[in-house]
C-alpha cells in the first residue's frame, strides 16, 4: 500500500516538469514543421504557402543524394562493429 502511494506521488511531483519539458521539445517542432511548408525569408518575413516546394527543392539539389549516401555509409562503418562488439560483450 504505501509503495503505491509513494509511486503515485513520484508521477504527481514529477509530471509538472514532464509536461513543461514536452511543452519546451514540441512547441518549435511544430513550429519548424509549419515554417517548412512556406516560404520564408527572414528579413522580409512569410511570402505564402508553397506546400511540397521546398522539400522538392531539396531533395533534387545537387549536394543532397551524395549527402545522404555518405552519412548512410558512415553509420553503417561506425554502428555495424559498435554492434557485433555489443552483441559479443553479452556472450
Amino acid at each position: 500500500m504505501a509503495t503505491r502511494m509513494s509511486g503515485f506521488a513520484v508521477r504527481l511531483t514529477l509530471a509538472p516538469a514532464v509536461v513543461l519539458l514536452l511543452g519546451w521539445m514540441l512547441a518549435p517542432l511544430a513550429m519548424t514543421h509549419c515554417l517548412s511548408f512556406r516560404k520564408f525569408i527572414p528579413r522580409i518575413c512569410d511570402l505564402g504557402w508553397i506546400g511540397f516546394d521546398n522539400y522538392a527543392r531539396f531533395a533534387m539539389s545537387g549536394s543532397f543524394w551524395p549527402s545522404a549516401y555518405a552519412i548512410i555509409l558512415a553509420s553503417i562503418v561506425a554502428l555495424l562493429p559498435l554492434h557485433i562488439v555489443a552483441e559479443n560483450l553479452d556472450a
